[in-house]
């Protein structure tokens, strides 16, 4: 049950970092008396930190134990997050090492999950990290709004987070994770395909547009309806909302079909919702319209990683390292890359259009990859040795 707690909290504490950025930017703007594109750019040393991090990791696991990696690694964070509360004047260096050091546990949390489990039980745990990832939405974009609403400091959330950090750290502290940095593990050979270097290539641009509109997705609630705090708030709380269910329904539905197939609906209810949310003519359709969103966002990411090492007879911790770095090249290029359209074209809405036009060349991507390999993808295994405890 420990090994579980490990493999999954990691996504919670990743959620309270990443997704308040759309919630604090304003209160961040006016503290700084900065524009709003300024301070989601300055987010962007976060996601920079966050791909450092997962280079890193190609590396890291070969010479340090995860055990090791884990503890410590959370540890930091902690530290991290204190001094970037206690001195805003450190804040890109902050939010740089606030990558580095999540990024390495969710790359150690994925890793343990792929050395533990194989087939459908790996791929259930993953869709559980999308679980806790919108799980984490729900409450910490919650907590935000109240805390903002409270006039609290803009970094309390954060605050919290470390604590929760600190607490993953003691749990993995007194769990045995010693077994995936065993000798019969290390050796195994790290084999490549098509298949997985292509699944890398989709997610890339899949999380561009997922994080842009997390991030800017309160922004065009306030662009369009002149919308409340509160009512921003609510918003992204709808959209992880949705987002949760949809990753509940998710570890259900992966155990009874394809991966491949799950992918490729989740992206087309996605494209879908997002049209409907810039389309909607008042503030409450767009609200409702948030729930469409998340759910389909709600098991994506992990559905991919499925998706990816479901190419590979045995991945190792070099597989999920690359489908990660991808994953954080898309999130890192997500806010330059989105502020750059809403500066330019002085429209959020704009900005979304762009994410719709990439969600769309993302399913057909998915497509594609499974018409090319399906044919010579390994057939599931079944549940190894070692139970879910």
């Amino acid at each position: 049950m420990r090994i579980i707690l490990v493999c999954i909290f990691a996504s919670f504490v990743i959620s309270g970092l990443l997704n308040p950025i759309g919630l604090i930017s304003g209160p961040i703007s006016e503290a700084f008396n900065i524009s709003l594109t300024d301070v989601v750019t300055r987010f962007g040393y976060f996601t920079f930190g966050a791909f450092g991090g997962y280079i890193l990791s190609f590396i890291a696991f070969d010479y340090i134990r995860l055990k090791v990696i884990v503890v410590t690694g959370y540890l930091l964070l902690s530290l991290t997050i204190v001094v970037f509360y206690l001195f805003n004047d450190l804040m890109s260096y902050c939010l740089f090492l606030i990558g580095v050091f999540i990024s390495l546990e969710v790359c150690a949390a994925s890793t343990l999950a792929s050395w533990t489990w194989t087939g459908k039980p790996r791929q259930t745990v993953l869709i559980g990290q999308d679980a806790m990832f919108n799980g984490g939405g729900i409450i910490f974009t919650a907590l935000t709004t109240y805390l903002l609403v409270e006039n609290y400091h803009w970094g309390t959330t954060y605050l919290i987070v470390a604590g929760v950090a600190i607490f993953v750290a003691i749990l993995a502290l007194t769990s045995d994770i010693k077994e995936v940095n065993s000798e019969s593990e290390i050796s195994i050979q790290t084999t490549w395909n098509i298949g997985i270097l292509g699944v890398g290539a989709s997610i890339l641009l899949f999380m561009t547009a997922k994080i842009s509109i997390f991030i800017w997705a309160p922004q065009y609630a306030v662009e369009a309806f002149d919308a409340t705090i509160q009512q921003s708030g609510r918003l992204l709380t709808n959209i992880f909302t949705g987002a949760f269910l949809g990753s509940l329904a998710g570890t259900f539905i992966v155990s009874r079909v394809r991966i491949e197939y799950f992918l490729m609906v989740m992206l087309l209810v996605g494209a879908g919702g997002l049209f409907l949310m810039i389309s909607v003519g008042d503030i409450s359709t767009l609200l409702l319209s948030a729930y469409i969103v998340g759910a389909s966002v709600g098991a994506t990411f992990n559905g991919y990683m499925a998706f990816g090492l479901s190419f590979l007879e045995t991945p190792t911790h070099k597989n999920v390292a690359y489908i990660l770095v991808a994953g954080g090249l898309g999130s890192s290029i997500a806010p330059i890359f989105s502020s750059q359209i809403v500066e330019s074209s002085d429209s959020v809405r704009t900005a979304l259009l762009a994410c719709f036009a990439i969600q769309i060349v993302v399913l057909v991507s998915v497509v594609l990859l499974t018409a090319m390999v399906s044919k010579n993808k390994p057939c599931d295994t079944e549940l190894t040795e070692q139970a879910l405890l």
